[in-house]
């Protein structure tokens, strides 16, 4: 459950697009790093009782400030005289909304972010805090100076924008340090970008920082040439078999609906069951099987196969119970219900949780939690997903491990795991670094991701 609909059950409907924002805020800023996923959405707003307009608003703010956290604090403090974490939660949560659109949402007026930032303040914290909120917004706002065509990582005074120029500010805020500034003005941790650097390189590790901040396009696939050639909300990716998609939410329900077998899907995330192409499995087992998407694309793939599906979220399972109600190939089962076919699995699918670091632009809140205590528990966590799973496999079944992250830790490490304790044979695997400059064409766009498929 998102905590935006937590508040709705506590009653604390949104009266606009700021007063759902500066809510939802506030609860991100008492959580801190561990934010949950998910986060507002238009949907639940609009069936909070705003309109589309206000409700695409507070989502726009919302990626905002979590897209750019660090860098947005970093320019606040500037202008407070006592430390950002000792600052409370709701001014904060002002602050963070006002400044997200006085420096990158050019079409709202200066006057309508400061002042209904002001005014909630007053309202929801107290009434001496708004001073405090329309003192540092006001600040914040003369020292927006203009954009510059690309991004100079040498500047203390530069924020870099999802189109690939930068925000150009009157006066050096970030950090001498060049890592230490690249990881403000790109609103990552610290140790997040050590990993990558000791993973990746310095320069794979510059390209990912700012590769998180492009806005994601929307990619399908599962559509035949001839019915994409006729729809004009779609261009041809630069990978083979897939669209990046142009139109808008109701254009992409009328595709999806009018053909079956597309899907919303990036090709890293195809890879993994795209590499099971050449096997001819009888019981397939999808044992992290979230929303359904690895699901549909098994049944297109193995339409032999039986597949039988679960998730250990009650959400999203439901998901997978209305997408597969009337299918005769996938099966929806309880968690506790897979024992049911212990040994008999020909392929088992293990798209386990994980830090989601490949997909960032899609999960922008998803980096801030990219602690190494996060990944420690996460990986804890993978490892006893697997050994729940092993026992489902026949004694000559494939095991498929993949995650959207790109730490080692949660992928190679994983599997050397595995080979150390059981019996397998690695057939195939790979990582995927994610691919999309601020500013490059989306039909270049590409998630990060890795697989490992292990025969016993």
């Amino acid at each position: 459950m998102s905590t935006y609909v937590l508040a709705v059950q506590l009653h604390l409907l949104p009266m606009n697009a700021r007063d759902a924002c500066m809510k939802q805020l506030s609860t991100l800023v008492r959580r801190y790093p561990d934010l949950p996923a998910g986060g507002l959405s238009i949907d639940d707003l609009e069936s909070a009782g705003l309109q589309h307009r206000d409700a695409a608003l507070a989502v726009a703010i919302e990626q905002t400030v979590l897209r750019y956290w660090s860098a947005l604090i970093t320019i606040a403090q500037a202008h407070l005289t006592r430390p950002w974490e000792q600052t409370e939660p709701g001014v904060c949560a002002a602050i963070l909304t006002g400044a997200a659109q006085l420096l990158f949402l050019d079409r709202v007026p200066d006057h309508a972010a400061i002042n209904e930032s002001v005014q909630w303040t007053k309202q929801h914290v107290r009434p001496k805090a708004g001073g405090l909120v329309n003192a540092v917004l006001r600040r914040i706002s003369e020292m927006r100076m203009d954009t510059v065509e690309a991004f100079d990582a040498t500047s203390r005074r530069q924020v870099p924008l999802s189109d690939g120029r930068a925000l150009l500010l009157s006066k050096d805020v970030f950090d001498s340090d060049a890592f230490t500034r690249l990881a403000e003005q790109t609103a990552h941790p610290t140790s997040l970008l050590a990993s990558w650097r000791t993973q990746h390189g310095t320069s794979s590790a510059h390209k990912l920082a700012l590769h998180s901040l492009v806005h994601p396009p929307i990619i399908t696939t599962g559509l035949a040439s001839t019915e994409a050639q006729v729809n004009e909300c779609l261009s041809p990716h630069d990978e083979s078999g897939f669209f990046v998609f142009t139109g808008n939410r109701s254009e992409l329900h009328q595709l999806l609906d009018a053909i079956p077998t597309a899907r919303v899907q990036d090709s890293t995330s195809a890879a993994p069951v795209n590499a099971t192409a050449s096997l001819q499995p009888s019981l397939i087992i999808d044992f992290c099987a979230g929303k359904g998407t690895k699901t549909r694309q098994l049944a297109a793939l193995h339409p032999s196969s039986t597949i039988v599906a679960t998730d250990v979220n009650d959400e999203r399972r439901a998901v997978l119970l209305r997408t597969f109600a009337d299918h005769d190939q996938v099966q929806v089962v309880e968690p506790d219900e897979v024992r049911n076919w212990s040994g008999r699995a020909s392929l088992v699918i293990l798209d386990v949780p994980c830090s989601n670091t490949g997909v960032l632009p899609r999960r922008v809140e998803a980096k801030h939690r990219a602690t190494p205590a996060s990944r420690k528990s996460l990986v804890d966590l993978q490892r006893q997903i697997i050994a729940d799973s092993l026992p489902l496999l026949a004694d000559d079944g494939f095991l498929l491990y993949c995650t959207c992250s790109i730490e080692q830790q949660e992928n190679a490490e994983q599997i050397d795991w595995i080979l150390k304790w059981h019996d397998f044979d690695v057939s195939d695997q790979c990582l995927t670094l994610p691919v999309g400059a601020p500013g490059a064409r989306p039909t270049q766009y590409r998630d990060g991701g890795y697989f490992a498929l292990l025969k016993r």
